[in-house]
């Protein structure tokens, strides 16, 4: 099918001629009368549609390939944030794009939206990543919007962002210094080289110190020209972490703070030794990997040796990963440090994500804070505002 629109005379054998296209995107056929039974007329007033078609849009609107579309948004918009984060929006328009086969731009409606919803539920995709599909889709066609591409983003289908009563927030959970401690004793059954053994130990270790990500941590460096997350130590000893903004969303470079446990595990790390990667993940075969999903495929492997499982899904265990350790520094330190700090610690954008995964979680232990003082002080908010009363 053409994406160009082309207006023609038709004589229907009524008392004038009509005008008439068909839309190179939904394939319906617009028509109308020419007021007129001269051909010469009609074709005047063909040319004349045509352009009040291209005025408004409608007709150049289908010009745009969705792939001519993908190569234009990843290059002139994509190109200016993070490796990560354009891998993430692609491979959402890449699912979007097999499951839909969208072949213009201008195919995505709302109806057209509503069907993908569909399609994604009948194949079992959760509603949490259906919702990171729209928001990615909505973000490049807001971009299309503002480059003039389409007239306007279609409305998408409503999801319930809040979690179902009784549902966790978190789909694993923290895991025990207990549970930890099984983990690095866990290390020599999954991995035989003793090479091997010392370096995943290391890491296990600095992701429980540290609450950093597992591709933050292979990534980490001690080299301050090098690519990726670098440690710094001023003349105080003192430690900061400078994150280049090639490995930030929004490109801007960042320092984080380090807590004194990890910053102590960095500097038993003699000067001399301070070159090149912090981690250096070592499998089986001796080689290292910085490959975020292999490394943490061989955690999970310690994990399940630990025999530490986190969740259940559709019957199957799910065993203690490089997340979970990141979640028990999260849940020791939201006891310890307001929300704002943690937010810091934790390198989260939003506020609303530290609240929602970390702070409110502890409000059980909290009130078990407060039962203890109680008890401590043989004192009850009764007796406190009876007494209150008496002396007013």
């Amino acid at each position: 099918m053409s994406d160009e629109i082309n207006v023609i005379v038709v004589d229907r054998g009524r008392k004038y001629l009509y005008l008439r296209y068909t839309d190179p995107i939904d394939g319906k056929i617009h028509e109308k009368s020419a007021r007129t039974t001269s051909m010469r007329a009609a074709q005047r007033a063909a040319g004349e549609w045509l352009a009040e078609l291209n005025s408004t849009g409608l007709a150049s609107s289908g010009l745009v390939r969705w792939e001519q579309f993908r190569e234009d948004f990843r290059e002139n918009y994509l190109n200016h944030y993070s490796d990560s984060y354009s891998t993430n929006v692609d491979g959402s328009l890449n699912v979007i794009e097999d499951l839909m086969n969208p072949d213009t731009l201008t195919r995505i409606t709302e109806k057209w939206l509503s069907r993908f919803h569909s399609l994604a539920k009948k194949r079992d995709v959760s509603a949490y990543t259906v919702r990171k599909y729209f928001q990615h889709l909505q973000t490049a066609l807001k971009w299309a919007k503002e480059q003039g591409l389409i007239k306007s983003v279609p409305v998408f289908p409503k999801q319930a962002k809040q979690t179902q009563r009784g549902a966790k927030l978190m789909k694993g959970r923290p895991i025990t210094g207990e549970e930890f401690d099984r983990m690095l004793e866990a290390v020599p059954k999954t991995i035989k080289t003793p090479e091997a053994v010392e370096s995943l130990q290391h890491l296990l270790r600095g992701l429980w110190l540290s609450g950093l990500r597992l591709g933050e941590a292979l990534s980490l460096t001690w080299d301050q020209w090098a690519d990726g997350i670098r440690v710094n130590v001023d003349e105080d000893n003192d430690i900061c972490l400078m994150i280049d903004g090639d490995n930030q969303k929004n490109r801007q470079a960042l320092t984080y703070p380090v807590v004194d446990d990890f910053a102590d595990f960095l500097l038993k790390t003699r000067k001399d030794d301070r070159r090149g990667f912090v981690f250096n993940a070592t499998g089986s075969n001796a080689k290292v990997s910085r490959r975020v999903d292999t490394v943490s495929t061989w955690l999970v492997d310690i994990g399940k040796a630990a025999k530490i499982k986190v969740d259940e899904k559709d019957g199957s265990d799910k065993f203690a990963s490089a997340h979970d350790i990141r979640r028990a520094f999260g849940t020791r330190w939201a006891k310890i440090v307001p929300a704002s700090l943690l937010q810091q610690l934790m390198r989260h954008s939003s506020i609303e994500t530290t609240m929602s995964f970390y702070v409110n979680i502890t409000a059980k232990d909290t009130m078990s804070e407060v039962r203890r003082h109680v008890r401590k002080n043989q004192v009850t908010p009764e007796a406190t505002n009876s007494e209150s009363n008496q002396e007013s």
